[in-house]
């Protein structure tokens, strides 16, 4: 189970998702034309609603760019989606530095090596109950959720929970849906 400290959670502005083995599971399947076909949790995206509607930023960085994650992104108003990036801790450093907040207030949630920088350097950082052995070595956070299996709703209630605002958030976001 996650756990985070209210002061930590209280100063999460950003959270920051993988998309390949987090968002979704880490299976690619490659229809006849060749459209990629990727499993997305609607608990996750729920969850990422829940994070929106508490003022946390949300975007998405993988190092595989498709059209699906756009409609993904778009069907969740995700307007950072940032793709085809595998220099990721660097990014992460200019989306901070565009929303002028410290990699301290960042959580972030991956699953592979090309995570291991950002998972570091950030305030809270996540890998997903299937991420690879490099990963799970180096990081202290383990939700216990599979990747595109609930990862992000776990980490997004953790945070909520911590802050004390999980009830609040959930109940306003129902009334204004």
């Amino acid at each position: 189970m996650l756990s985070i400290d209210r002061e930590l959670a209280s100063g999460i502005r950003l959270l920051v998702l993988d998309v390949d083995g987090v968002l979704t599971t880490s299976h690619l399947v490659l229809g006849r034309d060749g459209e990629e076909i990727k499993f997305f949790s609607v608990k996750d995206g729920i969850a990422i609603k829940f994070a929106q509607h508490a003022g946390i930023e949300v975007a998405f960085l993988s190092a595989r760019s498709s059209t699906i994650v756009e409609r993904r992104a778009e069907m969740l108003g995700v307007t950072r989606v940032h793709q085809g990036i595998h220099a990721k801790l660097k990014r992460v450093g200019e989306m901070t530095a565009e929303l002028g907040i410290a990699l301290e207030n960042v959580a972030y949630v991956g699953d592979d090596i090309v995570d291991i920088e950002p998972l570091e350097a950030v305030g809270y950082g996540v890998a997903v109950a299937d991420s690879c052995s490099d990963v799970l070595a180096r990081v202290t956070n383990v939700a216990d959720a599979n990747g595109g299996s609930g990862a992000i709703r776990e980490v997004v209630e953790t945070i909520l929970k911590a802050r004390g605002d999980w009830d609040a958030v959930v109940a306003d976001y129902i009334a204004k849906a």
